[in-house]
């Protein structure tokens, strides 16, 4: 497998002077009458071989892949060189920066033109054949008719809905398998690296609405994701059943939970004016999801402990990076459960 390389700027009909043609992808015959390119960029962090597979199905999908590499440390070369002798474009960070700067990153590796369309993944997301056609055809859809647009998404991801009761407005949309192009990112500028992980994608949705843009989304089209892990719902230790399923809640790691309460804390200091609907029901949804992991954090009271350093920092606009005192009290909690198998996994809460 090969992918084209991002400096190949390609009139899609023929090759450059000098450059070595490759056999055209049934994408880039479709799109053989114009020069406009769509590019994907993909983050990721300590990955598994299964990254090899999920970049290799972006090939016939779009005109070059951007891979970023958040410093995963020497043990990953194996992975990584891999997708850089398949032609990839590999952006390899020299410390661990977070989601917000390897997104970032990625996108200035593509050198987008204006008209040039991007779509994010994560390392996790399997993209299904037709998947950024689907995101363009409602891009150009939408522009045809006037409409400002800022992002295009797909309606579900890993099953679940990211859209408003319409089917066609994004609500929220996590920014693995969200489309944008060179002009709007322009417009808007990057992802916050001071947020380094969690909600990321949030702000940025926020920033576009606030900005007037429109944030779509492709109604019927889903992206698989392999989520978090996902631990049993139980009462009185006895484990929740529907339908033949144990019904489970993702949790993340520990330290997340740091960024997350910081970040929630100055995202709602910065849009509770313009999204206060969007944010009530943010609120309700964290504060469910919260109750699952103070009953399954331990020690509770330093699950607790973290919550509230995460907020005071958001209160104090104490940016970026964990602190070590935070990470300390992070590392001392673990979860009372033991995840469920993915054959086991039924509904989340």
């Amino acid at each position: 497998m090969r992918l084209r390389r991002l400096g190949e700027r390609v009139d899609h009909a023929g090759a450059q002077p000098g450059v070595h043609p490759l056999s055209p992808t049934p994408v880039e015959r479709r799109r053989s009458l114009i020069s406009r390119r769509v590019m994907a960029v993909v983050t990721a962090f300590c990955p598994t071989a299964d990254l090899l597979g999920n970049v290799a199905r972006l090939r016939d999908q779009v005109d070059g892949v951007v891979v970023v590499d958040d410093a995963s440390g020497e043990a990953f070369d194996g992975i990584f060189g891999d997708l850089e002798n398949a032609g990839a474009v590999l952006v390899r960070l020299s410390t661990n920066s977070g989601i917000a700067a390897a997104l970032n990153a990625g996108v200035a590796a593509a050198q987008l033109a204006d008209d040039d369309l991007v779509v994010t993944f994560d390392q996790d997301s399997t993209v299904p054949d037709g998947f950024v056609d689907a995101l363009v055809r409602g891009w150009d859809a939408a522009r045809r008719s006037g409409r400002r647009v800022g992002s295009v998404s797909p309606a579900s991801f890993a099953g679940e809905s990211q859209t408003f009761e319409d089917a066609t407005t994004a609500r929220e949309p996590i920014q693995s398998g969200c489309l944008y192009s060179g002009e709007v990112i322009r417009e808007v500028g990057p992802f916050r690296t001071d947020f380094f992980i969690d909600l990321v994608d949030t702000e940025y949705y926020f920033r576009l609405r606030s900005m007037n843009f429109e944030c779509l989304a492709v109604p019927g089209l889903d992206l698989p994701h392999e989520l978090g892990r996902s631990y049993p719902i139980a009462v009185f230790g006895h484990e929740i059943v529907w339908r033949g399923h144990v019904l489970t809640t993702s949790l993340s790691t520990p330290f997340r939970y740091f960024y997350r309460a910081r970040n929630r804390v100055v995202v709602n200091a910065e849009y509770r004016d313009a999204e206060r609907a969007l944010l009530r029901r943010d609120r309700l949804l964290e504060l469910r999801h919260l109750a699952f992991v103070l009953m399954y954090a331990r020690p509770r009271v330093s699950m607790m402990r973290l919550l509230s350093l995460g907020r005071r920092a958001g209160r104090r606009g104490a940016m970026g990076r964990i602190p070590d005192d935070a990470l300390e009290v992070a590392m001392s909690i673990t979860w009372s459960r033991v995840p469920v198998s993915r054959e086991r996994d039924g509904s989340r809460g």
